[in-house]
């Protein structure tokens, strides 16, 4: 599988042509981006890959919306959409580590000292009220001061200078802990922010495991061959071959700045607060490339991270129950999962082991196989016949959880509640559901009747 983003947008026309768009007309970048496609979506219900040749300010052109179909993500992965979990699951049980090449495409521009300029970079402002310009489609490759672990997540970044950004380093998470490492030494942390990949390696860098763990192997599984890498200009970090643009950075120890507001995938524009210091040594690009951007907060955003965080809340569910039959996550900090319960107490575990599997999850349903989690009326049904609130809820206080939670504790501190709304004491000793008679649905075609 070719590993770059332009093999994969020409594999997206190939297959469905109305899916990609080019935007000939200048836009702003402020608002605007985001602006036409919420539009796009509201008003005629389409969510095409979106590639803007001209942005006010910039000489890149941007491409935004890529993740807006679970169809197009699984086509990067190389499945369907319904064998998402099962290909995902696979990679992360299967990876398949990097191979180290001498160069590629993303070194044919290597800009250093004075030639550094973040304002060259198209100025994406996202949504009124954000505190200014930010790069959202960035993915961090660092590892680990004291080890060979390494580490690969997305992280946004505001705009400070023209060789500097804040970064939002999740509080407990992989690249937090290595900047803590590295800032109790004294030492800034080296980190490269890539911008512009094929979506197998955005769809891996959003695999959860264990800190050692390594996300490289799970993007090369996911594209079927090693994932091709570079050494940077500036530090030994390993970056994508293929990339369309590099930010070659270090994180700076004992430094903050003011950062946010910020609207964020759960629908609130947070606050100023203080993140760590991001400052940029050198950038590398392809001679014409393409400018990422992710659409914050619409599908754009969250189908992106939708799969991976699905994928590894049914691994550990599955450890706990296996019988788990499906995993969905709905929306911010939410989980529906479906399980065959066989003996008393197995919802309650499989609450427990998707609240302790995903920092970010707060609320989880465990529902019978008879349900779909992927229609929330059907959930909402088995919530208010098979669960009593007394006896089904359970609440755990004092975790840690968000800290883009607004209804959170400043520090991101939070409770989670599970709700086992499966049938009491098992589903077949349960009150029967209603139904039409099997044969009867079989044989009846609607067209029979002018339906």
């Amino acid at each position: 599988m070719a590993q770059d983003l332009r093999s994969f947008l020409d594999l997206v026309k190939r297959r469905k042509p109305e899916d990609f768009r080019i935007v000939s007309k200048e836009v702003d970048p402020a608002y605007e981006l985001t602006a036409l496609v919420v539009k796009l979506e509201r008003e005629a219900g389409r969510r095409p890959v979106l590639l803007f040749e001209r942005v006010k300010g910039s000489r890149f052109p941007v491409l935004t919306n890529l993740h807006a179909g679970r169809a197009r993500l699984a086509a990067a992965m190389g499945t369907t959409p319904e064998g998402t979990h099962a290909r995902y699951l696979a990679a992360m049980e299967r990876p398949i580590p990097p191979r180290i090449v001498p160069t590629g495409p993303v070194k044919e521009v290597v800009l250093t000292g004075e030639k550094i300029d973040l304002y060259a970079l198209p100025q994406i402002v996202h949504h009124d009220g954000d505190a200014g310009p930010y790069f959202t489609a960035a993915i961090s490759f660092a590892r680990d001061p004291t080890a060979e672990t390494w580490n690969c997540a997305y992280n946004r970044l505001m705009v400070k200078g023209r060789d500097t950004t804040s970064i939002h380093l999740t509080t407990g998470k992989h690249l937090f802990e290595f900047h803590r490492i590295a800032e109790a030494r004294g030492e800034p942390l080296p980190v490269a922010l890539v911008i512009g990949v094929h979506p197998a390696i955005g769809l891996g860098a959003l695999a959860i495991g264990s800190i050692d763990e390594d996300e490289r192997g799970i993007m090369g599984a996911l594209l079927g061959e090693p994932l091709e890498l570079v050494r940077c200009e500036t530090s030994d970090v390993l970056v994508p071959a293929h990339a369309e643009l590099v930010l070659e950075c270090e994180i700076l120890p004992r430094a903050r700045t003011p950062e946010g507001p910020f609207g964020e995938f759960t629908g609130y524009s947070l606050g100023e607060r203080q993140r760590e210091i991001v400052r940029v040594k050198a950038i590398t690009h392809r001679r014409d490339a393409i400018f990422h951007d992710i659409t914050v907060a619409h599908l754009d955003h969250m189908l992106l991270s939708t799969i991976p965080i699905e994928a590894n809340l049914h691994r550990a569910v599955r450890a706990m129950v296996p019988s788990v039959r499906a995993v969905r996550v709905p929306g911010p900090f939410t989980c529906f999962v479906s399980i065959e319960q066989r003996v008393p107490g197995q919802a309650k575990n499989a609450i427990l082991a998707a609240l302790g599997a995903d920092l970010y999850m707060k609320r989880v349903v465990v529902v019978d196989e008879d349900v779909d989690v992927f229609d929330d009326r059907q959930v909402n049904w088995a919530i208010a016949t098979r669960c009593q609130p007394d006896r089904d809820i359970t609440i755990v206080t004092n975790t840690r959880g968000s800290d883009l939670d607004p209804s959170a504790r400043e520090d991101g501190s939070t409770a989670k509640w599970g709700v086992d709304a499966t049938a009491k004491p098992s589903l077949a000793a349960y009150t029967p559901r209603h139904r039409v008679p099997p044969a009867v649905w079989q044989r009846l075609d609607l067209k029979d009747f002018g339906l």
